[in-house]
């Protein structure tokens, strides 16, 4: 297994990847992506800039079989590292615990940057969907 930031001829794998593991959203073009391939890929994360030294963390993925053994933390670990500057994220209420052990901590919608904010409504992660709930985390 190894983490990798993907080119542009990873881009199909990393299409493919998402759409196999049901998540539509993902724009594979936007900011930079990281990958895990073991042959295939099996996780996937991108990081985009909003702002100088400030960047959206989105689109964590890893493969329902490979989940629980560590790869999600050694993939984030591997973007993380790879930039400096404030991190943002929106994320459910069950992977709280997941971002925490990285450094994450939750706040309130209103408390993040307004480039952020900004982010986070353009994409239809504020105001949270009825039944849907969205949490919002930042670390450094």
């Amino acid at each position: 297994m190894f983490i990798t930031r993907a080119t542009r001829h990873d881009k199909a794998d990393v299409k493919e990847f998402y759409a196999a593991n049901e998540w539509h959203d993902a724009d594979a073009g936007e900011g930079v992506t990281f990958l895990a391939r073991e042959g295939q890929v099996a996780g996937c994360v991108r990081l985009i800039e909003i702002a100088p030294q400030k960047i959206i963390v989105e689109d964590v993925v890893v493969a329902a079989e490979r989940r629980g053994q560590g790869l999600g933390r050694s993939l984030m670990q591997a973007a993380m590292n790879s930039r400096g500057g404030a991190l943002y994220l929106c994320t459910h209420p069950e992977t709280l615990g997941f971002y925490e052990k990285l450094g994450f901590t939750e706040m309130a919608f209103d408390d993040l940057i307004p480039e952020a904010q900004g982010y986070f409504t353009a994409h239809g992660d504020w105001p949270t969907r009825k039944g849907h709930d969205h949490r919002f985390m930042s670390a450094r």
